[in-house]
């Protein structure tokens, strides 16, 4: 089984959907002090909340009570419901699923929503919760499935994330190409198609694409740093390839 197997089965669900969990994190980070991982990953925070970016878009820790929120773009909401009042706009569906805060958000009219998927839940939480006193960045490009050396997917199933992105794409590198441009990425010289995205300043993602000839089948590759796990735990480069692989389709 692919580690990114996980990360697969929670697309499209709210973290808020998984109660013992979501509670979980919550306590961990309730009252939390963020002196410590502000200093590590340059991050700012002010009495009520810790603000960093994930994938370029902003998102916040409430100290108080553990709860992520992010900002929501107006170009995110459906453009049936931009006229809506954000209430009703909670109350749309998303990949199937109400798009509701599990609580009352005093901000929200300034476009701050906590209904989080799980994740990008995943990824921000384990960034703040995993990341080391000196973490390193080595600039050692390895997939995710052979982080610290560790062979965690089977060759003889197929990556339940990446062959589907492939198959999505064979033939169309100029789509990609420019799906990619969109997400922000930086272009790199590997491959078909080959860019380089920030999930976090210090977690970047590096996206190769092989399109189809006549012996093989088109095929993707997501590298990471090698010593990922000094900001993350191991499955969470999953939860961050998931999320950027929906972002490009």
């Amino acid at each position: 089984m692919s580690v990114n197997y996980h990360a697969f089965q929670s697309r499209g669900f709210l973290f808020s959907n998984s109660e013992a969990l979501c509670e979980q994190w919550h306590a961990i980070f309730s009252n939390y002090d963020p002196a410590r991982i502000a200093s590590i990953l340059d991050l700012k925070y002010d009495e009520e909340y810790l603000y960093l970016s994930y994938f370029q878009r902003p998102y916040r820790l409430c100290l108080a009570d553990g709860w992520l929120e992010k900002c929501v773009d107006v170009k995110d909401i459906p453009e049936k419901t931009q006229n809506k009042t954000w209430e009703d706009v909670m109350a749309d569906q998303r990949t199937g699923q109400a798009l509701q805060s599990g609580r009352n958000i005093k901000d929200h009219e300034k476009g701050w929503t906590d209904a989080l998927y799980f994740n990008e839940a995943m990824s921000i939480y384990h960034l703040l919760h995993y990341t080391k006193d000196c973490p390193l960045i080595t600039g050692i490009w390895v997939p995710n499935t052979e982080v610290d050396g560790v062979v965690s997917r089977n060759p003889r199933i197929p990556d339940p994330l990446l062959s589907p992105f492939a198959r999505a794409f064979s033939g169309k590198t100029s789509e990609l190409e420019n799906a990619c441009i969109k997400a922000g990425g930086t272009k790199l010289n590997k491959g078909d198609v080959a860019y380089e995205f920030s999930a976090f300043p210090q977690i970047r993602l590096r996206l190769i694409f092989w399109d189809a000839d006549e012996d093989f089948p088109a095929q993707v590759q997501i590298l990471v740093d090698k010593r990922i796990t000094d900001f993350v735990h191991y499955e969470t480069a999953g939860c961050m390839i998931s999320d950027l692989l929906e972002m490009l389709q």
